[in-house]
């Protein structure tokens, strides 16, 4: 299954995306696993663990992307408009896919991370354990909504 749901989450995302912007999306399935793994934790539909993994792979790409800006690299400009588009479909896919509480919720990190960036640390994101503490708050959050019904 974890197959299929990572191609399905690559189509989606590449029918999403505009031709224009010309960025291939590439992720191995080993960088994907972090989040296969969470997902597997939680009693999720197939639609939303594709929207979730296509979250996650525009995140994981984008900050590649953004990585990859070294001063006088010849390709700078390139990787600093790719990661800024990349970061707006983010916001754009998520918001198409119903996930504004998730959005809301990463905002901070991805923030807290993009400033550590441009004053140069470069360290490793790991959005899989920010969705994942989101799908935990969440299910929290409509177990204790259920109680109170």
């Amino acid at each position: 299954m974890n197959r299929k749901l990572i191609e399905d989450s690559f189509r989606l995302l590449q029918t999403e995306m505009s031709p224009i912007a010309g960025i291939q999306l590439h992720l191995s399935p080993s960088e994907c696993e972090q989040l296969l793994s969470a997902l597997e934790r939680h009693d999720l539909e197939y639609d939303r663990k594709v929207h979730l993994l296509g979250i996650y792979i525009i995140l994981i790409v984008a900050a590649k992307r953004h990585m990859e800006c070294a001063p006088h690299h010849p390709d700078l400009t390139r990787n600093i408009l790719d990661g800024d588009y990349l970061y707006s479909f983010y916001l754009q896919f998520a918001v198409k896919c119903r996930e504004l509480d998730l959005v809301a919720y990463l905002a901070p990190s991805i923030k807290k991370l993009q400033i550590a960036r441009s004053n140069g640390d470069f360290a490793e994101q790991n959005p899989a354990a920010g969705i994942e503490e989101f799908l935990i708050q969440e299910r929290r959050q409509h177990s204790r909504t259920s109680k109170a019904i």
